[in-house]
């Protein structure tokens, strides 16, 4: 998280004026930032799942109840997935990740 922050703070610090739109695009440049160093992506069960979907919705619609509720669906999704590629539940079984959402 603390890198997701940091590259949200050398995004907007680079904006003349900071707005919902600059503060929706730096959401997803943290979020990518995430993705890129810690090397999972949407579907390897991480919390990129959730802030991958929540990113899109905000740069698209700058609707923060929209982002959430897309956030909440891509965690919930993350408790049908039988197997985790990166993140902590990695080191899970099967059977301790179904049903339980990352």
């Amino acid at each position: 998280i603390e890198l997701m922050f940091r590259k949200m703070s050398s995004s907007l610090s680079t904006c003349a004026s900071i707005g919902v739109e600059e503060l929706c695009s730096a959401f997803k440049d943290g979020v990518d930032a995430v993705s890129l160093y810690g090397g999972a992506t949407a579907g390897s069960r991480t919390m990129l799942d959730s802030l991958i979907p929540a990113a899109k919705e905000l740069v698209e619609s700058q609707n923060m109840k929209a982002a959430a509720r897309q956030a909440k669906r891509g965690a919930e999704e993350t408790a049908k997935m039988k197997a985790a590629s990166a993140g902590r539940s990695n080191y899970l079984s099967e059977q301790q990740l179904q049903g339980t959402p990352d």
